[in-house]
């Protein structure tokens, strides 16, 4: 098979069999909402362990202190209240940093370390269930089987060959570095040296001044062939592991024997090899033109979805039918784009209005953590008599015409109810910390405005937004009960994937919810916000 073909299957893939490959990749961008769990948990335990030992006081206080210095309270009602907005961060003293270091006690920082170790190691084995899953769906289609189907079940089969791969990558990544890693040091030790030894001998500067020089310039050579030589090893490692996890499906073998069949693949098939290293680079530069235009349009969270599920599909349908040498099976008359949006969004919808009736205890656990969560955050900061300004410009805070601040809002709040979704499948803990936390932050921040200023600033597009929220947050309740049943035999392969395909086809209902969320925070909200506190 030529790398065209190949290039052409990838793509075929994506835009024929969208219905089954988008819900892994998006189920596989969910999952790492797993390892995020660690880190939250851990910082909501170190912010506790703060408040409970009375660390966290001295800390507002300072702020207080600060504020008070800078400019008169915010208001006259004899409250208390501090505008931070008023800090001056020119007249901040040491006891803001004194209250800084208070904070930095060895509990809440191993708590800390403890929550990002833990949150790195789940990420690697999320990363092989997440990749057995992907390739077990891109393998199963050109083998004309379902691709949702052959995810539930491949994930469940090759993550451990998925995360041996990993360990030997990281293995040969180590075995190339720590050489090159030891030259720079010693490059770096002659620098150090050499400056020494010239401050030394100060009082014959001529004698010292030759040797110092050629160490210098010895050492900084040493350190930039090191860093080339680096960056070229890593390449190479990369690149003969390119084909391990397509190895691993398409030969059924483990991550050993999957790595040595991708170090001879460069050797065996050079042309497709070279093919596969032009469309890497390709895929890299489309990647950073879209990012770029993005970042020119204001519309930055475009990239998060390119990056998710158009990307990824593509290129490992891509590699993966090189490897394995077989094309896409024909695929049945497609229907035009206009018929599939219609039918993908408004079947979505209906699907939307089935699952609430269907789930309503999920979607009223779902509503009730998140409240829960806002209370908690309210709370622990109305309390502190510290507010927030609103400003004064608040119907020009998006400028003129938000239309990048719209697509932004629209597709960030897609992807978070969908990572809040499909992370749920691991027993739907994920989905409560992140229906929790997110419900926290929203408290938190109202605890430090004005009630009336919040309302007006949250009200418009929350009426539309937070529901859909809430239901994203149902799915993954939802899910959660299935990942359990699956864990106890109680459910097959076949009814995982029946779930994850209903909860992509939710999902697509949501998106007509937070287009129109977005349209009104991004255009009604600010206008309706400055006339409320305007008047």
């Amino acid at each position: 098979m030529t790398p065209s073909t190949a290039l052409r299957t990838g793509a075929r893939m994506l835009w024929e069999r969208s219905a089954s490959v988008i819900p892994v990749y998006l189920l596989v961008s969910g999952l790492y909402g797993v390892a995020r769990v660690p880190l939250l948990l851990a910082g909501l335990l170190a912010l506790w362990l703060a408040a409970s030992s009375g660390r966290l006081q001295p800390f507002v206080d300072a702020l207080r202190d600060a504020a008070s210095d800078s400019a008169p309270p915010a208001s006259g009602d004899g409250s208390g209240s501090v505008d931070l907005g008023a800090v001056d961060p020119d007249q901040l003293g040491p006891g803001l940093g004194d209250a800084v270091a208070n904070l930095l006690t060895p509990d809440i920082v191993g708590v800390v370390l403890l929550g990002v170790f833990l949150s790195v190691l789940l990420s690697v084995v999320v990363s092989a269930v997440g990749g057995a899953a992907a390739i077990s769906t891109v393998f199963g289609l050109l083998t004309d089987e379902d691709g949702v189907l052959a995810a539930v079940e491949g994930a469940g089969t090759y993550w451990r060959s998925f995360l041996g791969v990993r360990v030997l990558l990281l293995a040969a990544l180590a075995i190339v570095l720590v050489p090159i890693g030891a030259a720079i040091v010693w490059a770096v030790g002659l620098v150090v040296g050499a400056s020494t030894g010239g401050v030394a001998a100060s009082t014959s500067a001529s004698a010292a001044a030759g040797p110092s020089a050629e160490s210098s310039v010895l050492a900084l050579a040493v350190v930039g062939i090191g860093s080339i030589a680096a960056f070229v090893a890593v390449l190479v490692v990369f690149l003969l592991f390119a084909f391990a996890e397509q190895a691993v499906v398409v030969d059924d073998v483990g991550a050993v024997a999957a790595v040595r069949r991708s170090v001879r693949f460069p050797f065996r098939r050079p042309t497709a090899f070279l093919g596969y290293v032009v469309v890497a680079f390709g895929a890299l530069v489309v990647s950073g033109l879209v990012a770029g235009a993005a970042s020119v349009a204001g519309a930055t969270r475009v990239t998060g979805l390119v990056s998710a599920i158009v990307v990824p599909p593509v290129l490992d349908g891509f590699k993966t039918s090189l490897y394995a040498e077989r094309p896409l099976p024909p695929t049945p008359e497609v229907a035009p784009p206009g018929e599939r949006l219609r039918s993908a969004f408004g079947g979505g919808l209906r699907a939307v209005g089935r699952f609430v009736g269907d789930h309503p205890l999920a979607n009223v656990a779902s509503l009730a953590i998140v409240l829960a969560g806002g209370a908690i955050g309210w709370r622990a900061t109305a309390s502190l008599g510290v507010s927030l300004p609103v400003g004064s410009d608040v119907g020009n805070v998006f400028g003129a015409f938000p239309g990048g601040t719209f697509v932004n809002l629209a597709v960030n709040n897609w992807l978070v109810a969908s990572n809040v979704a499909f992370s749920g499948l691991a027993a739907g803990i994920p989905a409560v910390v992140t229906l929790g936390f997110n419900g926290l932050i929203v408290g938190a921040v109202g605890g430090v405005f004005d009630p009336i200023a919040f309302l007006a600033l949250v009200a418009p597009h929350g009426v539309v937004e937070i529901p859909a929220l809430v239901v994203g947050g149902g799915l993954g309740l939802w899910l959660g009960g299935v990942g359990l049943g699956a864990a106890r035999g109680r459910l097959v392969a076949d009814e995982v994937a029946s779930a994850i395909r209903r909860t992509y086809r939710v999902l697509l209902g949501l998106v007509p919810l937070f287009v129109l969320a977005a349209f009104i925070e991004a255009f009604l909200t600010p206008a309706i916000a400055s006339l409320v506190l305007t008047g």
